[in-house]
């Protein structure tokens, strides 16, 4: 083979290796998805092409937010953080504890908070105090300061501001809403009452059976088990929900023990179940993050709800501490995309999947071995039992 030959060949094979390459970085640059195809007894269905998400910061402010807010009574630092970030679940990453405030993770109503920049990077922070106006390192004075006017009431339970709104989730955080069936059948029990009542309320005194009185205040909850809640998916039984029916206080330890009703939310009924009241104090503040690992899963249930609910509202979930899944966890809710007929295609059973849409974010605000509720912090859309969850 002559020189000349060998230059020629060698010349193509770079041109062509060149070529290669071009078309595979274009392939790799489509911002489409592959399109799949699948079989389906009413005919065929296509998904839709849906363009690859492209890489988000870790922090997005929003593009108008104020230079100061003056922090107002019922605020929540979600609300708060609306005011500032577009993904108000990540203000823990942006808060900057100013040293020189005493308990710098509380705020309260009437301190003045500011973007500063802290290594080049933007982070609030108070930059004066509301109840001595003290001017912190840091503040200024002569910024425009823009009052908003608070979207959420809150009950605090002390001075300062909740993460989000306490008397939303309290109901859930006190009462056991969630009963498993070993936990069930181990359960004391109301087997009569005094004078023989089919029906009692406050005031009443029942019989209870199987009653541990060896530890605890001696103050116990009434419950009936409700409607079993079963994983969507694969037909588990995820658990009970506890109706609250009241609360009671013990008189007489033994089997049965007597109990005082002193308080009805519904009439007490024979075998209605009896469990301690937990005193712990729940957590006002809840530090919000993605789960460790990438969670999907489904609603199984609308708290207080028929067919729809909206923003600080509470769903059940099948995803629990076994899922990897904890308080504070922060999931996308999303709407799966409708199946419709494309009339420009031939075939008159041809179908398209169209892109599945996020319709809110909710937070677990509880959570069980197999299942979590979950409080709705935004919802662009009413949310429905229809919908999923999975990691953000």
């Amino acid at each position: 083979m002559s020189h000349n030959t060998k230059r020629q060949l060698t010349k193509g094979s770079i041109l062509l290796s060149g070529l290669l390459l071009i078309s595979a970085c274009a392939v790799q640059n489509e911002p489409y998805s592959v399109v799949e195809e699948t079989e389906q007894s009413s005919g065929k269905t296509v998904k839709a092409q849906i363009p690859e998400p492209a890489p988000a910061e870790t922090v997005v402010y929003e593009p108008e937010y104020p230079e100061t807010y003056i922090v107002q009574e019922g605020d929540t630092l979600w609300d708060i953080s609306t005011v500032f970030l577009r993904d108000p679940w990540l203000w823990p990453e942006i808060w900057y504890k100013n040293p020189q405030v005493q308990n710098p993770h509380l705020i309260f109503p009437g301190d003045v908070l500011a973007i500063i920049y802290i290594g080049g990077q933007k982070r609030i922070q108070i930059t004066r105090r509301g109840e001595d106006g003290q001017v912190l390192a840091g503040g200024s004075t002569g910024m425009k300061i823009i009052k908003l006017s608070p979207r959420v009431r809150s009950q605090s339970i002390d001075a300062s501001i909740p993460s989000i709104p306490i008397d939303s989730i309290r109901q859930l955080l006190q009462r056991p809403l969630i009963i498993d069936e070993d936990e069930l059948a181990r359960s004391a029990y109301v087997i009569s009452s005094q004078d023989d009542h089919l029906i009692n309320s406050i005031n009443d005194k029942l019989y209870v059976r199987k009653l541990d009185t060896s530890s605890g205040n001696g103050r116990y909850q009434i419950f009936r088990p409700n409607r079993a809640l079963n994983d969507p998916d694969t037909g588990e039984l995820l658990g009970y929900e506890a109706l609250f029916v009241g609360d009671t206080k013990l008189l007489l330890a033994g089997d049965p023990a007597s109990v005082l009703v002193t308080n009805s939310e519904r009439e007490i009924l024979r075998n209605d179940r009896i469990l301690p009241i937990d005193n712990t104090n729940f957590e006002r503040d809840f530090f919000p993050r993605p789960p460790s690992i990438d969670v999907s899963g489904k609603i199984v249930s609308l708290l207080d709800a028929i067919s729809q609910l909206g923003q600080y509202q509470t769903i059940a979930i099948n995803l629990g501490v076994r899922d990897g899944v904890e308080t504070g966890n922060i999931l996308n809710i999303k709407r799966p995309g409708d199946v419709i007929p494309d009339n420009q295609e031939e075939d008159p059973t041809f179908r398209v999947k169209l892109p599945d849409e996020k319709v809110g974010t909710a937070m677990i605000i509880r959570s069980f071995e197999k299942m979590s509720y979950a409080l709705v912090m935004t919802a662009d859309r009413p949310v429905s039992i229809k919908d999923y969850v999975e990691s953000p």
